[in-house]
């Protein structure tokens, strides 16, 4: 009897040892299953392996001495690394909607040091390695950790302590096999990434009604023949001034989620009564964007290039490649290009014209706005301020014996009030004279909105969002109604650079963006609804959308009057 309870006994203490074991791995496997649960999938299968692989590898060294010590310290290690590639795989695709990539993502910590602590010059430089060395040791740290646990659970079973280690080893190994044989290793991934530098993939911007190499005009626009008569070089615009407005974040989940969709209503109907009011009428559509929740230079050079700009890499490769862009067909065609950027705080900005041919910028870095009131989220300068800053350029600049008195004018405002982490939003000042030099805001405090929202995350995402598209709209609304110099017609062209951030926008939300177009010209509102447009502030277009990469030679191709391809109508 005595026998039967000692075997009943070591039996249970097996069967509860060897459950205590796989606790902890099963734990470990669900950290490695965050970059296939952010896909929508669950149980990697090839992380899963290496996860076993390692395991397997504790297990074997496990016994006195020096080497298998090291091997299993080493293995540890591995696993550490693995939890990390993991648990960043996981956050930037839940983020950005992209692959980690190392030898890209790692050098962004100066970066995000940057918009943390604020314009910290020199100290970023500092803080950079030390950042990078504490990150790396926490998961050289953790892998230790979990090293030395496996080891002393798989010292705690009891006897026959080789009948249950032999089980969970076989089950180890078969997952193993299955991970190397089910697919791509996220370890060996991991590693070899740090070359992984998508790079640029060069395209030709087809142009229907000219060459698409440059773009360079052999002709002055808007010249007049022996009868008087206007020649222009864009004679599907008329060679009218362009106003483009970036708009930070703005996404598609203001449409297809529910909740922002119905508290934005307002604020887009409004937009939309301005322009009425002033003789405009409105097109939409949307645009699919290379990237999500960051990395807004990318979308923005995606727009203005018509390359698809999805990568630092590629972005860097820019510099080389001499391609077009939308600017610099419309500079070297006889337009004025100017942009604004409050959110350019960190650092000058050669790209300006080295990349877009913009001539003249309103640069935040530079004190071009000359701003004395508090900071809002990302950067000080509030998007309302910073479209007075520029107004007040434009109608000097168009104004007889300004720069673009006798030609057009492109003014493109980057705007960034909708920048996450969407907690601190300006209100909105119905009367622009009283802005000042902005402390004025030092003023109104208590109508600051204020959300529970960081950088790393929030409890009043949603609401923090919606309040910041609604500020930008409204500001945006405001301007048109009573700011907006419209005795030259400009065309207006509002979008979005990339979606918001999870959980904003929705798992498996495409990663679109709204476009509006505006203008009081009839032809040139219907040459986009015949490229897919429709009529008002939203579009009823399914996606997959277009790829912003095409608006370039969309656009060039409604300014010079070419007719719309078979795949272009709507």
């Amino acid at each position: 009897m005595r026998t039967r309870n000692t075997l009943t006994g070591g039996r249970a203490a097996v069967i509860a040892s060897t459950l205590l074991l796989l606790i902890p791995l099963a734990l470990l496997a669900t950290v490695l299953s965050l970059p296939d649960l952010v896909r929508g999938s669950f149980l990697a299968i090839p992380a899963h392996g290496e996860l076993a692989l390692l395991v397997l590898v504790i297990w074997w060294a496990d016994g006195p001495g020096r080497r298998r010590r090291l091997v299993r310290r080493a293995a540890g290690v591995a696993l550490g690394y693995l939890i990390g590639f993991a648990v960043a795989e996981a956050g930037v695709r839940w983020v950005y909607a992209r692959p980690f990539s190392p030898g890209i993502d790692i050098p962004m910590v100066r970066s995000l040091i940057q918009l943390g602590l604020g314009p910290v010059g020199p100290l970023a430089d500092i803080l950079t390695p030390i950042v990078i060395v504490v990150i790396f040791t926490a998961f050289f740290a953790i892998g230790i950790a979990v090293e030395s646990t496996v080891t002393a659970l798989w010292r705690r079973l009891p006897a026959p302590r080789a009948a249950g280690a032999s089980a969970v080893g076989v089950i180890v190994l078969a997952a193993t096999v299955a991970g190397f044989v089910g697919g791509s290793v996220p370890v060996v991934h991991s590693f070899t990434a740090w070359g992984d530098r998508p790079g640029l993939h060069l395209r030709e911007v087809t142009l229907d009604s000219g060459p698409a190499a440059t773009g360079i005009p052999e002709t002055a626009p808007t010249t007049t023949n022996a009868h008087d008569t206007p020649v222009y070089r864009f004679p599907g615009i008329l060679d009218r001034d362009i106003y483009v407005f970036a708009i930070e974040a703005y996404g598609y989940a203001t449409v297809t989620h529910r909740e922002i969709a119905e508290a934005l209503a307002p604020d887009r109907q409004s937009l939309e009564a301005a322009f009425r009011s002033r003789g405009y009428r409105v097109v939409s559509s949307y645009l699919r964007s290379p990237v999500a929740g960051g990395f807004s230079w990318l979308a923005e050079a995606t727009f203005l290039t018509g390359q698809w700009i999805d990568s630092q890499a590629a972005f860097e490769e820019l510099y080389d490649a001499e391609v077009p862009s939308l600017t610099g067909v419309l500079q070297a065609a006889g337009y004025r290009t100017s942009t604004v950027r409050p959110g350019t705080v960190h650092g000058a900005w050669p790209e300006g014209w080295d990349l877009y041919r913009f001539e003249d910028a309103l640069i935040a870095y530079d004190g071009d706005f000359d701003y004395h009131g508090p900071w809002f989220s990302y950067v000080a300068v509030a998007d309302q301020y910073a479209i007075r800053a520029g107004d007040r350029w434009v109608k000097r600049a168009i104004a007889p014996g300004g720069v673009a008195a006798d030609r057009p004018l492109l003014a493109y405002y980057q705007l960034v009030s909708s920048h996450t982490p969407f907690n601190r939003i300006p209100p909105y000042l119905a009367d622009w004279s009283s802005l000042g030099n902005g402390a004025v805001y030092n003023e109104l405090s208590d109508r600051i909105l204020t959300f529970d929202n960081t950088w790393t995350g929030g409890t009043q995402l949603v609401e923090g969002y919606t309040a910041a598209i609604s500020y930008v709209l409204r500001t945006l609304a405001g301007y048109v109604r009573g700011e907006m110099d419209v005795s030259r017609s400009p065309i207006v062209v509002i979008f979005g650079d990339h979606q918001a951030q999870r959980p904003i926008r929705e798992p498996n939300a495409h990663l679109s963006v709204p476009i509006h177009i505006a203008s009081p010209d009839p032809a040139v509102l219907q040459a986009f609804v015949d490229r897919g447009f429709r009529r008002g502030m939203v579009s009823d277009e399914a996606p997959p959308h277009r790829a912003m990469s095409d608006f370039f030679p969309l656009f060039i191709d409604v300014a010079r009057g070419a007719p719309p391809t078979a795949a272009g109508g709507g």
